[in-house]
């Protein structure tokens, strides 16, 4: 049974779960980023349901954070336009750091 894990262990490595987390307020929902094409989990969150703890080290909305698994490992913020402009390549690459 140990060997079986061992040879199992590089895929399941691989198999990590990513998960994009997008924050936004509800009053800039119109700048929303669509993550529908990253073929990974996605999850969507309003920064006025968060608390107080978040809300005070979020400046701008939206916030996008990538997770392996339940660890945080990268966030993209959007600058005082409130619009975030995400690089898929750049998603993808960091993805392909973490697989």
């Amino acid at each position: 049974m140990k060997l079986l894990f061992f040879f199992l262990m590089p895929f399941l490595v691989q198999a990590q779960d990513f998960t994009l987390l997008q924050i936004n307020a509800k009053w800039n929902e119109s700048n929303s980023v669509d993550l529908s094409s990253y073929n990974i989990n996605t999850k969507y969150a309003y920064l006025e349901d968060q608390n107080e703890d978040l809300k005070g080290k979020i400046n701008a909305v939206p916030v996008v954070i990538l997770y392996r698994g339940n660890t945080p490992i990268h966030q993209w913020n959007a600058d005082l336009s409130f619009k975030l402009y995400l690089d898929r390549e750049e998603v993808l690459s960091i993805i392909n750091k973490y697989k």
